[in-house]
């Protein structure tokens, strides 16, 4: 697989996190349907993929979630946070163009913005959504846009 793809929150939560020490997965409490196993998971699939893309909304989310730990773990995450950033490509999509979208209401403003990424072209082709959301996942799905439910097509029930 070649081409973008776009990451939910979550799922950058368990990159960051598990970039930063795997042993901090299971020490962090928004990462508990989560394993080693499923980081691992997510580095390979990633490397499928030319180019990451984001968005200020993921982003946010993100240190506000992935820091909730105490030290050395909060500054080896906030360490690693910062090296995903300047290995992605951010897109600074305006939250109006997330507010219009019909979805707003049932998702809010981060999932929203997420789908309008989706429908538009990146470096010459749309991203493909990796999401551990299975709604956000089905919605993309309807919408016609290229998406991967990670918790559908990868994770364990005992975790999921």
């Amino acid at each position: 697989m070649k081409g973008v793809v776009i990451v939910d929150t979550n799922l950058v939560v368990l990159l960051v996190v598990g970039t930063a020490s795997k042993d901090y997965i299971s020490k962090h409490k928004r990462l508990t349907s989560f394993s080693r196993d499923d980081f691992d998971l997510l580095v390979i699939l990633l490397s499928q993929f030319s180019d990451i893309v984001t968005v200020p909304h993921i982003l946010s989310e993100v240190s506000r979630i992935a820091r909730h730990i105490e030290n050395p773990a909060h500054d080896k995450i906030q360490g690693a946070l910062r090296d995903f950033i300047e290995s992605c490509t951010e897109i600074p999509i305006q939250s109006i163009d997330g507010a219009r979208r019909t979805e707003f209401h049932r998702f809010g403003i981060t999932d929203a913005v997420i789908l309008h990424v989706c429908a538009m072209a990146t470096g010459g082709a749309t991203p493909t959504l990796l999401t551990a959301d299975t709604k956000l996942a089905n919605a993309a799905h309807s919408l016609g846009y290229s998406v991967i439910d990670y918790r559908q097509q990868f994770q364990s029930d005992s975790r999921a």
